[in-house]
């Protein structure tokens, strides 16, 4: 019957993929925002924040209501997203636990086959602009030389961006392999480790304090209010210098995450502080995007994919909830850690509406490979599901039946169905778990596993584990399988 039904829904899709074919693969442009919530968006129901060109892509697109980061934090869902595999899967430091600094050697091995070398392998010509945020070369990174391996090593052959976070040392551009505008009589020094008095290391760093020590660069420094204008110049450029054959442009802005300092052409728009005004700056940058698509007559060739690399960094900014009816927020366990916005347009193929599909970013890889038509290697992305049926809103024979979350301090939650599975309240809060001044904590909640039927309760308010003790031992089991197997990818029908 299984086979019959794949059959079947190959059927289905054949002429469609035919006729793509005929003229050629779609464009694809993965647009991450960083750290916007499920209610930052418009459609999702936010009204104190204005994202018209967003609400436009779901309003022409397919808006999914029950899409996931593979982690509540952004390294890990970033390497997710380019790997289709979980992060947990690797012991390296922001991989399992916790975030990368821009110390980091590259994170993704060169002999992966990643979401750009599968789109490169069907002629794309692939570029990265915005947040890497993981890692560049074999060892501690030296920002005045070379930085290989890294973005074009993985599949890219374009790299425009910045090493970490925006809060995060060295603050200057990389192009490729080389940052840009280095006065090599300046060159640049950082760590992330508390420098001995004297040292000319600073925290304070173009203009503010950061994460990590730095000295030189100073030619080469970024202007925090600039970043957006930045990143998106770049991102428009690269769509109108490879309009002529297919590309896959990864956008990776910086916007939202913190230190939350908005083009002053956007400051004070919401009245809601700085992180709600950057949401509205990453709505207007995704508005250039689609206005140059338009302007270069792209649109109807180009699938447009809108998300979040994890939740809202805050629950609440006065009538405003960023994660919208859930609980939690980045980092935590909670479904406001990593439920994300998720919207998917692609004329005359997607049709305009929502869907309910459980789906994650790491499903990107795979997803992509049968857009394009390239077979993965038995290896290849080994937790991505092909959820083309579910974007052209046709059966989906091998569907994604269940998902494997991640919080900040590397512990592990599972959706399926309805449910969801905590096998520990006590770290559910993520990196808040680590204060005595955990907000939301409370010792007759936080203990023990923690199971919640999210259909009826968004907010997990009610831990129904002692109740079903069978649904309890059946996602017992599930996760551990999970975790003992290589793999979760179903094969292809």
């Amino acid at each position: 019957m299984k086979f019959t039904t794949a059959l079947l829904m190959l059927a289905s899709l054949t002429p469609l993929l035919q006729a793509n074919q005929s003229k050629g693969n779609p464009n694809i442009i993965v647009i991450l925002g960083d750290d916007i919530g499920w209610g930052d968006i418009g459609c999702y129901g936010a009204t104190r924040i204005k994202t018209p060109h967003i609400d436009g892509l779901a309003r022409d697109g397919l808006r999914f209501t029950d899409a996931h980061a593979s982690a509540a934090v952004c390294t890990p869902t970033r390497y997710s997203t380019l790997t289709g595999q979980y992060s947990w899967r690797r012991n390296a430091p922001g991989l399992n636990k916790g975030v990368a600094n821009a110390d980091s050697p590259l994170l993704i091995p060169t002999d992966m086959e990643t979401l750009p070398k599968i789109l490169q392998q069907a002629g794309y010509r692939t570029g990265a602009i915005g947040k890497w945020h993981l890692g560049f070369g074999l060892s501690k990174p030296d920002y005045n030389q070379d930085l290989r391996p890294g973005p074009l090593e993985i599949g890219f052959d374009e790299f425009f961006g910045f090493p970490a976070t925006n809060d995060r040392v060295p603050t200057v551009y990389v192009r490729d392999h080389r940052v840009i505008n280095l006065d090599p009589a300046d060159p640049i020094a950082y760590s992330y480790e508390k420098p001995p008095a004297g040292s000319p290391l600073s925290r304070f760093v173009a203009s503010r304090n950061r994460i990590g020590w730095m000295s030189g660069g100073k030619a080469a420094r970024w202007k925090d209010e600039e970043l957006a204008d930045t990143l998106t110049h770049e991102a428009v450029s690269f769509i109108e210098h490879n309009q002529e054959s297919p590309f896959f442009l990864y956008f990776a802005p910086h916007d939202a995450h913190a230190p939350t300092i908005p083009h002053q052409r956007f400051k004070g728009r919401t009245g809601l502080g700085g992180r709600a005004d950057m949401v509205e700056e990453l709505d207007w940058s995704v508005g250039e995007i689609l206005r140059t698509l338009d302007r270069l007559k792209l649109a109807d060739e180009t699938l447009v994919i809108f998300s979040s690399d994890n939740g809202a960094s805050k629950a609440k900014e006065q009538n405003h909830r960023p994660n919208g009816p859930y609980r939690g927020v980045k980092s935590q366990l909670w479904e406001g850690g990593h439920r994300v916005p998720f919207i998917a347009r692609w004329p005359g193929y997607i049709t305009p509406g929502a869907s309910s599909s459980l789906i994650g970013l790491v499903d990107l890889p795979a997803t992509a490979a049968a857009i394009v038509s390239v077979e993965l290697s038995d290896g290849a992305a080994p937790d991505s599901f092909n959820i083309l049926p579910d974007l052209l809103g046709k059966p989906n024979p091998n569907p994604r039946d269940h998902l494997v979350v991640m919080s900040g301090k590397g512990d592990l939650a599972i959706l399926q169905g309805p449910w969801k599975y905590i096998p520990d309240l006590s770290v559910a809060d993520g990196w808040s778990s680590w204060s005595k001044k955990a907000p939301h904590r409370n010792a007759t909640k936080l203990i023990g596993a923690g199971l919640y039927n999210l259909a009826e309760d968004p907010g997990e308010n009610t831990n129904l584990a002692g109740e079903n003790p069978e649904t309890v031992q059946r996602l017992v089991t599930l996760l551990d399988s999970v975790q003992s197997n290589p793999t979760t990818r179903s094969p292809r029908p």
